[in-house]
């Protein structure tokens, strides 16, 4: 686990060449991998295609879109192990940052493990935070933490009112359509996540009239790529999903889950994983298997942290900046 630990915080600015999977994938897809630790990156996507740049000369560019959003993920707030005994602190320091922002978020996309075991009282505490300091509407779907009881009841009575089945939704924003999708339900230990047949059949139904180009936005607990399978770090019938999403021009995918940042294009898709606000995980392949992972104290802010994304109606492009909490 030191070696996992040592690796995540380091600077990352090596391409990502390992085919874990042994899939065949063309890792012409892969761009290099951005900030393990979230040390920030801004990426715009022009195209279809991702650019990335250093946050530090990305920053001398204001960047200002039509429509700007963060997503933030896993705040499993409840947590209390020594991973992160204070995942209120390290959130509350999350939405510090959001405020800090150059441009202010119209909205907030939370994908996932919203608390850690779905108490009432842990969906509380994440609502109220997010009350106290003005933040702008939120939109959620679920991890599988938020699902452990009641077979997710109390997530769906509370933030599935106007969804479809386990929560699935979609809405759109200045010219762009959002589709929030449900991958954790009846979740195995170490399984794969699972959209389902009757899902998969309301996103086709969902897209069949968009013009092509309208902008797509995917976000969902689990990621939509085989980021490592053997830890369940992928979605069994994700293919099934994005060839519904082939004829758009753009398409950007946003996962939690794993609690650092990938990313990687694939045609028209983007993928794009966040960081945790609450505590980070080993790189794939990197341990025995994936779980809170303990950094030295004055280290663990470095590892959290929230994700900007601005739209610039017209060209079609999401600038996309990770910035971690230290």
């Amino acid at each position: 686990m030191s070696d996992s630990r040592d690796k995540l915080l380091r600077m990352r600015s090596n391409e990502i060449t390992e085919d874990h999977n042994h899939d065949g994938v063309d890792r012409r897809g892969f761009l290099r991998c951005m900030a393990w630790a979230g040390t920030g990156a801004l990426c715009v996507m022009q195209g279809g295609v991702l650019k990335s740049f250093a946050l530090p000369d990305a920053g001398k560019k204001k960047i200002k879109g039509d429509l700007s959003f963060v997503q933030i993920s896993d705040s499993h707030m409840g947590f209390n192990k020594p991973a992160n005994p204070d995942v209120t602190g390290t959130f509350q320091t999350a939405l510090d940052r959001i405020k800090a922002l150059n441009v202010q978020p119209e909205f907030l996309l939370h994908t996932g493990d919203i608390t850690h075991l779905s108490k009432t009282e842990q969906f509380d505490t994440v609502e109220q935070m997010l009350k106290q300091n003005s933040m702008p509407q939120t939109f959620y779907v679920p991890g599988e933490h938020d699902f452990l009881e009641d077979d997710g009841r109390t997530y769906l009575d509370r933030f599935g009112k106007n969804a479809q089945g386990s929560g699935w939704y979609s809405f759109d924003q200045k010219g762009v359509h959002f589709i929030g999708l449900v991958n954790v339900v009846n979740l195995k230990a170490g399984g794969l996540g699972n959209l389902g047949q009757e899902q998969l059949e309301w996103l086709e139904k969902d897209v069949k009239h968009l013009s092509h180009s309208t902008p797509i936005v995917i976000f969902a607990h689990i990621p939509l790529w085989a980021v490592y399978p053997q830890w369940g770090w992928g979605t069994e019938d994700s293919a099934q999903a994005l060839a519904y999403l082939k004829k758009f021009g753009s398409v950007s995918v946003l996962n939690g889950h794993i609690h650092q940042t990938m990313q990687k294009v694939e045609g028209n898709v983007t993928f794009h994983t966040a960081c945790s606000t609450a505590f980070p995980q080993p790189h794939p392949g990197a341990a025995e298997g994936p779980g809170p992972m303990k950094v030295p104290a004055d280290q663990l802010r470095s590892v959290l942290g929230i994700t900007d994304v601005n739209f610039v109606h017209g060209s079609h492009a999401l600038a996309v900046t990770d910035s971690n909490l230290a």
